[in-house]
């Protein structure tokens, strides 16, 4: 009997999350999740299950990638509440058109399975909540430290905080300009007292 074809399954998952975050969910095939992990029919089905099944990985993976930047400390004298302008930053200013135009996959999953699969728009809703609640941590550090003051909780701005990233997302997936993107940002920012750095990057077309 034939021994099967080795593969590196993390490298195959991250080319099937890339392609659910490009195409979406329903859109994707499985014949296109084949031909882009690069493995075959047998191999995907022993080691991934199902389509679906794939998917809960593929958003955990896109989850567990996007809160990592929420979590990144460029030294340990910065004011926590950086951390939530760092995320727009990177999030924002860093990508590739190409990769800011997809919007975000975990947003993207809610919108299109909103009225057709309550468990995966509870689990893409779950990973965003663990965003939140690394900002609203941030914001209660910064709050006691004195570095941040507004007229609300750190819960309650923190839950803002997801509202402007999740109105960025969709933004972004209507490909509006980065710079008119940027510039709304950083003024429902200023409503919570959070001012991204850099205030007036230097925008340029960013390569795919």
């Amino acid at each position: 009997m034939p021994r099967p074809l080795e593969f590196d399954r993390e490298r195959a998952l991250t080319r099937a999350m890339k392609l659910f975050w490009s195409q979406g969910y329903n859109a994707t095939s499985l014949n296109a999740l084949l031909q882009t992990m690069g493995i075959q029919r047998s191999s995907f089905y022993a080691s991934f299950g199902d389509k679906r099944t794939l998917f809960v990985e593929c958003l955990k993976l896109f989850g567990q990638r996007t809160a990592e930047l929420t979590l990144q400390q460029h030294n340990a004298n910065e004011p926590p509440q950086q951390l939530i302008s760092r995320f727009f930053e990177m999030t924002v200013l860093q990508p590739p058109d190409q990769r800011l135009h997809k919007g975000c996959l975990l947003v993207n999953s809610i919108l299109e399975l909103a009225d057709t699969d309550d468990a995966l728009c509870a689990l893409a809703a779950e990973l965003l909540d663990s965003m939140q609640n690394r900002f609203e941590q941030a914001l209660y550090q910064a709050r006691n430290q004195g570095l941040w003051h507004a007229d609300m909780t750190p819960a309650q701005a923190a839950r803002m905080v997801m509202l402007i990233h999740q109105g960025v997302r969709v933004q972004s997936r209507k490909r509006i300009p980065r710079e008119d993107i940027w510039a709304t940002l950083c003024d429902a920012l200023a409503l919570i007292n959070l001012k991204p750095s850099p205030t007036t990057p230097d925008f340029k077309t960013t390569p795919s």
